[in-house]
């Protein structure tokens, strides 16, 4: 016979003989785990040759495995294909019409930078053991974009989260990175109830003269954080008296379709600065209420009657202020039982009267409806033990801002559409110190309240936002912004001074990404949902999205710097500079379109 070295510390040599060759290891006490599909025999041989036997009898003389050749070695378990090996295959097989291969090499991520020695504890683990993706050939078509419905994730996630390979980038179709293959799922049936177009709740009976919002009946709980911060100054510059309306900011349409505050002369002093808010290119997205309404509807969120409207001037808030300044602490929440999430849950209101800014009309901590899923301390300095035993609510909230303002009664605030949206309330009676104060280096931008109150009141913002000094901040800018007519100078992006007298970190080299060119349908989880699919890092935080126009953006925080650079390296794709010199990769929606993910600044 001829000796054929395994090279595993045995020999296997072919049977002499031109019978058919028998599996030696389906005689074993093992079997053979091929079964049918072995190329060699199962029948036992005759003892004096001829044919073999047609049944199977392991009790038969057996046959050395040194005798016959067998179909597999001895492996200590079954031999299962990595995933570069799997990925590999579907290169080879060469096939046009799945988008996630091509003939070139897979599609997978570049090796981390040199910088990140060790895998940071906060990247989830790689299955190194998936399965082949499917390859069912389809008939190729061009994709087109289609329009994605409200709260439509935008990004085509799978199943399962998948990191993609380690290997060097393929040459990728226009740069744009597509996600893992996902397992087809059938198709939701589409709701066919949609919500009625009714009038949101609002006060039933109009309150008599001895229910106002003074003496309301409400239980308040009281919250201050251990910071000092400084006595809000007005600007010397600011006028103590009414201002009437500047001509050429009077609206170019005889009937507004939105109020005024026209009722006194205290209301006339924010005619201007209300109507330069409306006048803000983003606006219309901001501020869209029905929009949100509908949202939240379908995301099963809340319903129509969750929402409250402001009421016509009248007697019955005739000595209410005629303006107020407003700043809300969020949290994010979660229902547990349909896993619904509320990432604009309130959780603190802090009204100050704008006519008297000294004057703190309410501060309070707000009990969520849900369970809180990220209290988000480090934003707003509330810990758990500080919403036990609060029973104030939303609806306490509501209750109290119905009965203190009217349409005309002039919210002051920054970014106050977010404060209205946690609060779901719709008024339209807006002052917003974003809107009113241009930003210097980016067309269009709006400035932090940080940067305006250093470049307007020469003041430090506290790392911790506290709500009442934040409402007494946007006040002040928004009497500087009165007391010039509207003329102020671009506000410029500067970072404020710490206790050692030092800058703040240049957010440039803070462990942050940009995404940018978001849909109106993007939300903060679908942002941290694709970095965690495509990366397997999850953000440390997702901030609210800022749209403008048709599109939004968002600064995307990791937990280090490391973390940053690690998610943005291993996004596929190919990288690209925006117009002022600093690397993007594109990321594909499932529309067609796609969205940007920009390091801070030029490498």
């Amino acid at each position: 016979p001829t000796n054929i070295n395994m090279g595993k510390g045995y020999k296997l040599t072919s049977a002499d003989g031109d019978g058919p060759k028998q599996c030696a290891f389906f005689f074993s006490d093992k079997g053979c785990r091929n079964g049918a599909v072995c190329k060699f025999s199962h029948e036992a041989a005759p003892p004096g040759g001829g044919a073999p036997s047609t049944s199977k009898n392991k009790t038969s003389p057996s046959v050395s495995s040194s005798s016959v050749m067998s179909s597999e070695t001895e492996s200590d378990g079954e031999i299962v294909e990595t995933r570069a090996g799997a990925y590999s295959s579907m290169v080879a097989k060469n096939d046009d019409t799945n988008p996630f291969f091509s003939a070139v090499g897979a599609v997978v991520a570049p090796p981390p930078p040199a910088a990140v020695s060790a895998v940071p504890s906060a990247v989830a683990s790689i299955n190194n053991n998936a399965t082949e993706p499917p390859t069912t050939e389809k008939k190729k078509k061009k994709r087109k974009k289609r329009s994605l419905s409200a709260g439509e994730n935008p990004f085509e996630l799978a199943t399962e989260t998948q990191a993609p390979n380690n290997a060097a980038t393929a040459a990728n179709q226009k740069g744009i990175v597509t996600p893992p293959p996902s397992v087809p799922q059938p198709k939701k049936q589409k709701a066919t109830t949609t919500p009625a177009k009714e009038t949101p709740q609002q006060s039933t009976s109009t309150p008599n003269n001895n229910a106002t919002f003074r003496n309301l009946q409400l239980p308040i709980a009281s919250f201050s954080l251990p910071i000092s911060t400084a006595a809000t100054t007005t600007p010397a510059a600011a006028s103590k008296s009414p201002r009437p309306p500047s001509p050429q900011h009077e609206p170019a349409h005889a009937a507004p379709p939105l109020p005024l505050p026209v009722a006194s002369a205290n209301h006339l002093k924010w005619k201007n600065a209300v109507i330069a808010t409306r006048d803000h290119a983003n606006y219309d997205n901001a501020f869209n209420f029905e929009r949100t309404k509908q949202l939240e509807f379908e995301q099963g969120i809340s319903t129509p009657h969750h929402w409250i409207t402001t009421r016509p001037y009248g007697d019955w808030c005739k000595n209410n202020p005629a303006s107020i300044a407003i700043d809300c602490e969020m949290c994010e929440t979660q229902d547990p039982v349909t896993g619904k999430t509320d990432t604009k849950a309130l959780c603190r209101l802090s009204v100050i009267n704008a006519d008297n800014p000294t004057e703190v009309l309410l501060d309070t901590l707000v009990k969520p409806e849900w369970p809180v899923s990220n209290y988000r301390t480090w934003i707003n300095g509330i810990k758990a033990k500080d919403l036990e035993g609060v029973q104030f609510t939303l609806r306490h909230a509501q209750m109290f801002m119905n009965a203190l303002c009217s349409e005309q009664t002039v919210v002051v605030g920054h970014a106050v559409h977010n404060d209205l949206l946690a609060l779901r309330m719709i008024h339209h009676c807006n002052a917003d110190t974003a809107m009113l104060y241009n930003h210097s280096e980016e067309e269009g931008g709006t400035p932090s309240l940080k940067n305006l109150a250093y470049g307007v009141l020469k003041r430090d913002m506290p790392e911790v936002h506290d709500s009442v000094n934040d409402a007494r901040v946007a006040l002040a800018c928004a009497d500087h912004y009165c007391s010039k007519n509207g003329k102020v100078d671009p506000v410029e992006k500067v970072f404020s001074r710490n206790n050692g007298g030092g800058r703040d970190r240049d957010p440039a080299d803070t462990a942050v990404l940009l995404v940018h060119r978001l849909p109106p349908t993007s939300q903060p989880g679908h942002i941290a949902d694709m970095f965690l699919a495509y990366t397997c890092i999850k953000p440390k935080n997702v901030p609210e999205i800022t749209f403008s126009g048709q599109h939004g953006k968002c600064h995307v925080e990791f937990t280090s710097k490391d973390h940053a650079e690690l998610a943005y390296a291993s996004l596929n794709g190919e990288e690209r500079e925006d117009k002022t010199g600093k690397k993007q990769k594109r990321v594909g929606l499932k529309n067609g379109s796609y969205v940007c993910v920009r390091k801070m600044k030029k490498t």
